[in-house]
């Protein structure tokens, strides 16, 4: 735990973005059934001094305290403090995230990860490219390949949609046709095999087209040489999906039969 004794020695702004910090990780220690140190608890809160609506939550929490609470009724305390202090900070607050809570950074070491990776080609806007990394790194996803032409996900954009994700999930710049053969390649395409019937590989790539145009010829080649196409079935007028919504639904699929496979 964070020696409460050094939160005096930092400045107020920094020393509430590391009350956030520690309360963040209590509260995904609470989800996994770890109980924070009440008396620490108690005392971090004391070292909240900020106007209301923060002293209002910070003083909320320490009546659960006192009247012994706990649980659910707990958690609600730490995460209303939380986000009183997110907002005094004027600071975007993050998802449910496992994080390190002495660097703010999603901590993957808790995480499963799987030996799967993504190959971006040609993506054109870095918000896509930003949902994309979050979606990859919340499915277990090992690695993003993006092509020469693909903003990087440390654009101010891509990260504001990757949320933390950009730092955790590691990155590539390569051509495509630098990608080995032999990796259980695919594609994520139009006039593929059905989402529900693919077999889905435990080691493999997926490769995802540009917004506009799709995957490259050079791409769905290198894909039907390897393990082919997924598309997923439409009922709608509208015949496609944003890439990113797209990416989502077969992430799932694919996270799922590597949950099943490897239970």
């Amino acid at each position: 735990m964070f020696p409460l004794s050094k939160l005096g020695e930092l400045s107020p702004r920094t020393r509430m973005r590391k009350i956030v910090r520690i309360l963040q990780g209590m509260e995904v220690d609470m989800a996994a059934g770890r109980l924070p140190d009440q008396a620490y608890l108690a005392a971090l809160v004391m070292n909240v001094d900020h106007p209301q609506p923060v002293a209002d939550a910070a003083h909320a929490l320490c009546g659960l305290l006192e009247k012994g609470a706990e649980g659910q009724a707990i958690l609600r305390g730490l995460n209303s403090l939380r986000h009183a202090l997110l907002r005094e900070l004027h600071a975007e607050p993050s998802e449910w995230d496992l994080v390190n809570t002495e660097t703010g950074i999603l901590d993957r070491t808790r995480a499963r990860v799987y030996p799967i990776a993504v190959y971006l080609e040609d993506i054109r806007s870095p918000f896509n490219v930003g949902s994309l990394f979050r979606t990859a790194e919340a499915f277990g996803a090992q690695r993003i390949i993006l092509s020469p032409r693909t903003p990087v996900p440390t654009h101010p954009r891509a990260q504001k949609t990757a949320k933390g994700a950009e730092q955790a999930l590691d990155w590539e710049v390569r051509e495509l046709e630098s990608l080995p053969p032999d990796a259980g390649i695919f594609a994520l395409e139009l006039g593929g095999t059905p989402l529900s019937e693919f077999a889905f590989p435990e080691i493999g790539m997926v490769l995802v087209g540009s917004e506009e145009l799709g995957l490259s010829p050079e791409a769905l080649r290198l894909a039907d040489l390897g393990l082919g196409r997924v598309s997923i079935p439409l009922a709608g007028a509208k015949r496609s999906l944003n890439v990113s919504v797209a990416f989502g639904i077969l992430m799932q699929a694919w996270h799922a039969r590597l949950s099943q496979t490897t239970r």
